[in-house]
């Protein structure tokens, strides 16, 4: 870690799973953390957070002050109030699905800093769940960049950048694994000179680019589409996400973890018909337009996997990333 002058007074603010595990390397690394900013267990369930995580604990056990916001979006007179009399030196701010307020940002000496990315690097793939569409566009890397924070979203100066590969293995939560490695990284070699005001801030080259919102309904499977765009749907947007999904006569059947089985078995089976049970593990195989896959994690309110059903396709047309839709992504001229 670079040289952080012991009497920093920096504040995190977090409220994911990814950003609790970045916290506890900071502090493990001896990064002075004055305050974390987070909000409730039931906030977090009714903004429907994606992979909340608690961080009371963690203040309990370092002896960290916590301040719960009176909105999520910090927006509020009592909110301003506090960060004005904090006296801060840094914002970090990593686990966040709203924009910082730019009067909570200028009452840090050194500003803010956040991080974003995409598999083809700032300005391009602003906007919500880049690392769910790189999985559903099946790219093979991810660039994320550790930026400043200003007023317009990911729009800042960029302090680093780094890169990892996305493999034909990874699911949005190995995605999130190596998200937290390279933030580290990036953190404790940045927050000295940040502090310092030593970093080199880079501008975003070119024009930027925006992925479109995805939604839980986004998660409907097509079993029209071909076995990879099935796998990369459910891997995209599996736990700690709300997960893909099919049907069978009106009952949702939610696949957390599938994969290409075989394109030379079934070969005369219709799209979403099941063609295999195992009734040792519960895992089925089904049928997609080239192929079949072979579900290995799925749960139902009542339904059970039998040969000859014939799953529902659902989001042939509506879905965010349809074949219809697909002229909107990042991947062609982005937006």
């Amino acid at each position: 870690m670079q040289d952080v002058p012991a009497d920093s007074r920096i504040v995190y603010v977090s409220c994911t799973q990814a950003g609790y595990e970045v916290l506890r390397r900071l502090l493990d690394e001896g990064v002075p953390i004055a305050e974390v900013v987070t909000i409730t267990p039931d906030a977090g369930a009714r903004h429907g957070v994606s992979g909340y995580h608690d961080f009371s604990a963690v203040a309990a056990e370092r002896d960290l002050p916590l301040y719960y916001p009176e909105t999520y979006a910090m927006d509020t007179e009592a909110d301003r109030d506090h960060f004005a009399t904090l006296d801060g030196d840094l914002l970090i701010v990593n686990g966040w699905q709203r924009l910082v307020p730019g009067e909570i940002i200028e009452t840090f000496d050194a500003g803010a800093v956040g991080n974003h990315g995409s598999a083809f690097g700032l300005p391009k793939g602003r906007g919500r769940s880049p690392l769910n569409w790189s999985l559903v566009e099946d790219l093979d890397r991810f660039l994320i960049s550790l930026i400043t924070l200003a007023v317009e979203a990911d729009a800042g100066t960029v302090v680093a950048t780094r890169k990892f590969d996305v493999t034909e293995f990874d699911d949005i939560e190995t995605l999130y694994y190596k998200i937290v490695m390279t933030v580290q990284e990036m953190l404790l070699e940045s927050i000295g000179p940040l502090l310092r005001g030593e970093a080199e801030l880079r501008e975003q080259p070119g024009a930027p680019t925006f992925y479109p919102k995805r939604n839980p309904a986004d998660g409907a499977v097509n079993w029209g589409d071909t076995t990879r765009d099935v796998y990369n749907l459910v891997r995209a947007v599996t736990r700690p996400y709300p997960g893909a999904f099919t049907e069978y006569d009106g009952e949702r059947i939610m696949l957390w973890e599938a994969r290409p089985f075989s394109d030379d078995l079934a070969l005369d089976a219709a799209e979403g018909e099941v063609v295999q049970t195992f009734e040792t593990t519960g895992e089925f195989v089904v049928a997609a337009a080239d192929g079949t896959l072979l579900v290995t994690d799925w749960t139902a309110d009542d339904w059970v996997p039998e040969r000859g059903m014939r799953l529902t396709s659902l989001g042939e047309n509506d879905r965010v990333d349809g074949f219809d839709q697909r002229h909107n992504l990042v991947s062609a001229e982005g937006r």
